[in-house]
């Protein structure tokens, strides 16, 4: 019996399976998600996968290249990421593919086979075209499954409510205790809050984007002078992986806890801005130091 091979077919299956796998790297790994970049990726990967059937050159679609092509995947998919979050979003990645293409191959059995390509990494397999669909469905809930997971150890975290005023604007934000957050102004002794920059943009004001952006030469020389830079600070810090670095803060018109029963306890502290989201998934926007809760 003759079997012909569909390219477009092939193609689109390959687009939306890829596209599938990335999105659920991502959401398992709680990185920010730009739709755009999955989908021209899983172009590209499918690209690649077509390619097969017409270039002969084994050595380009062997095991090691395959996974190679799939760490670029990954790195055009989520630029920026690096180190222990870069590991995380590849494990899951082959975790989900590997998903995909074992639930494809587990479920192959049961009745007649047509052509189809299940995964990148599986390579041409027969089986049923709801076969695909319900790999697709198994993939697609496993970040259903994981933020479901998150929701539940989300009510053991330290999470609360606090308020940074500044200039007669208040903003609100979720706060993690974060036990490791050791850092104190060096001036004033003041224990520091970290918050995410891109929450602290609409509080603060347009002369002192450059001071948080780190973009030195762009900040004007009469800022030092006025009542928004004598509140401005410099802390160093040490990460746990040996980085150093400082961080621009401030000093706040007020700063209070929120309790759930809307009861305010004012706190003396110095706030400072994180280039990076400080929670993937958004559960948080900001780290306080553990002496601002303790007694």
């Amino acid at each position: 019996m003759v079997r012909y091979i569909y390219w477009d077919v092939l193609l689109l299956t390959n687009v939306a399976v890829n596209y599938i796998i990335l999105l659920a790297a991502g959401k398992l790994s709680y990185r920010n998600i730009s739709h755009w970049r999955l989908a021209f990726s899983s172009l590209l990967g499918s690209a690649y996968a077509v390619s097969a059937l017409v270039v002969p050159l084994r050595a380009a679609y062997s095991l090691p290249a395959r996974i190679a092509f799939g760490l670029f995947m990954v790195a055009l998919s989520y630029p920026g990421t690096r180190g222990i979050a870069l590991l995380r979003v590849t494990l899951c990645f082959f975790l989900s593919s590997a998903v995909a293409a074992g639930t494809a191959l587990a479920l192959q059995s049961f009745g007649g086979r047509i052509a189809a390509q299940a995964s990148l990494f599986q390579g041409e397999a027969v089986v049923h075209w709801y076969v695909v669909a319900l790999s697709l469905a198994v993939l697609a809930a496993l970040p259903v499954l994981a933020r479901m997971n998150g929701y539940s150890s989300l009510r053991r975290l330290p999470l609360m409510t606090i308020e940074v005023s500044m200039g007669g604007k208040t903003l609100g934000l979720t706060g993690l205790v974060d036990t490791g957050n050791n850092l104190r102004d060096p001036v004033s002794g003041l224990p520091v809050i970290v918050i995410d920059w891109e929450a602290l943009r609409s509080l603060m004001p347009p002369e002192v984007s450059a001071f948080f952006m780190s973009t030195w030469d762009a900040i004007p020389a009469a800022l030092p002078e006025t009542s928004v830079g004598t509140r401005l600070r410099l802390v160093p810090y040490e990460s746990l992986s040996g980085r150093m670095g400082v961080l621009p803060g401030f000093r706040p018109d007020r700063l209070a806890l929120v309790g759930k029963s809307g009861l305010r306890v004012f706190k003396n502290a110095i706030v400072c801005a994180s280039q990076e989201r400080l929670s993937p998934s958004g559960l948080y926007q900001a780290l306080l130091h553990p002496d601002l809760v303790n007694p």
